[in-house]
């Protein structure tokens, strides 16, 4: 009949749908795991001065600990996006609830989640695949 496709069509194609979407979640997978090292890796290169619970931190022990609890998050689960990696590994304690802050150089102190969504924007800008 018209309209109806064979059994074999419809296997062939939710393979070919299943395949798709495999590969695309699995490039998501490495888009996103790279997305995170770099951020991991500007906090530790950066030498900026870290806030968390109103103690200053050097940048190695803010990309430290930033990566503890990411590494928490992800094996319950739990980081499915870069905006959920700064949500729960970088934005406030868990503890007290006080939002991490970063001073850089001389300047006013900022929010960590803030400064890391505007380095994770320039990156993208940077590493944006341009069509000639």
């Amino acid at each position: 009949m018209i309209g109806q496709t064979p059994a074999f069509g419809r296997i062939a194609l939710w393979l070919a749908i299943s395949l798709l979407s495999a590969a695309a979640s699995a490039q998501d997978h490495a888009t996103l795991n790279a997305e995170i090292e770099y951020l991991l890796a500007r906090v530790a290169d950066s030498g900026y001065v870290f806030i968390r619970n109103g103690d200053d931190h050097d940048s190695i022990d803010a990309a430290k600990h930033m990566r503890r609890k990411y590494e928490h998050f992800r094996d319950k689960g739990k980081i499915h996006s870069i905006d959920d990696f700064i949500e729960l590994s970088a934005t406030k304690s868990m503890i007290t609830g006080k939002l991490y802050m970063v001073r850089m150089g001389d300047g006013p102190e900022i929010r960590t989640a803030t400064w890391l969504h505007d380095e994770i924007d320039a990156y993208r800008q940077r590493t944006e695949v341009r069509e000639p």
